[in-house]
């Protein structure tokens, strides 16, 4: 590394983002496989090539390079890492994760997926949080939206302060905010494009609510799942089978309309139930002997 770090990293590059610097070192790379070591006559590329036929495969699960700890998630919800301290969403407070830090970020997982991921920070004692963690709490405490720092640090896009100013202005203050808080929880299930774009619909159509703007959210999720074809006109559709519909149509042996008369019930239909039991009263309410009629 002290070699690598000499030849490639003296002077230190100036570069202005990571993707930059790591173009620097693959074309450092590149240019070292032209060069001989020592005594040897072969380029570095040849006998890297000859070393990688007698190597193993790569392993099929891409090397994670980071530094990996265990840590437990307070009740605040978050987890330290590093001498700062990153949110984790409601459900996973008061437990265990796995924290992996990045050179550029800091992923935390729990039950085998990735359930946070923050842009790592190098100062110390911060805390890098997300409002999208804490929207449960928030329908709770409605207040803290204006008073608590996570959420009035919160970078919106413009629709969503229009949207919060025309439903405390239909709804008054209290219940324009709790429409509000709803539509800022589709944030834990939706992108915020997504949630923007029906936002803007709801807008547009003078109809700024909450259950408006999660109906459009589910058509626009539903619309970017369904697999489109490339071409329509290439879509083929079968004509149908008009025969089919002969087969709802009751046909008599007597031919023309005659099924179509109201026709007598046979016993043990419903119909014939009723007349039997109509007869049978009619027998039982008749002149009975030792009385006038």
């Amino acid at each position: 590394m002290k070699d690598l770090e000499r030849m490639w990293a003296t002077p230190v590059p100036q570069v202005s983002h990571l993707g930059a610097l790591n173009q620097h070192l693959r074309q450092c790379c590149l240019s070292a496989r032209e060069r001989t070591c020592g005594t040897n006559h072969e380029t570095v590329g040849v006998r890297f090539a000859r070393d990688r036929v007698a190597a193993l495969a790569v392993p099929g699960r891409p090397f994670d390079a980071c530094v990996i700890e265990t840590g437990g998630v307070d009740k605040y919800q978050s987890v330290g890492f590093d001498g700062n301290r990153y949110s984790v969403p409601r459900r996973y407070a008061f437990r265990a994760v796995t924290v992996k830090g990045f050179i550029d970020r800091v992923e935390i997982v729990a039950d085998n997926r990735v359930v946070a991921t923050h842009a790592r920070t190098y100062a110390k004692q911060e805390r890098v949080l997300d409002p999208r963690h804490f929207l449960v709490v928030l329908e709770r405490k409605p207040a803290a939206l204006d008073h608590a720092p996570v959420y009035r640090d919160w970078q919106l896009p413009p629709a969503f302060h229009e949207l919060r100013t025309r439903l405390e202005a239909l709804l008054g203050p209290r219940t324009g905010s709790r429409q509000y808080i709803r539509v800022l929880q589709l944030l834990a299930r939706f992108p915020l494009d997504r949630v923007e774009q029906a936002v803007a619909l709801a807008l547009a159509r003078g109809d700024p609510n909450a259950t408006a703007i999660t109906a459009a959210i589910e058509r626009l999720s539903d619309g970017a799942n369904r697999e489109r074809p490339s071409d329509p006109a290439t879509i083929t559709v079968p004509p149908p089978d008009l025969s089919r519909y002969d087969r709802l149509v009751p046909h008599s042996p007597f031919g023309g309309d005659h099924d179509r008369g109201d026709p007598t019930p046979a016993p043990g239909q419903p119909e014939a139930a009723e007349i039997t039991d109509d007869a049978g009263r009619a027998r039982e309410t008749g002149p009975r002997s030792g009385h006038p009629e």
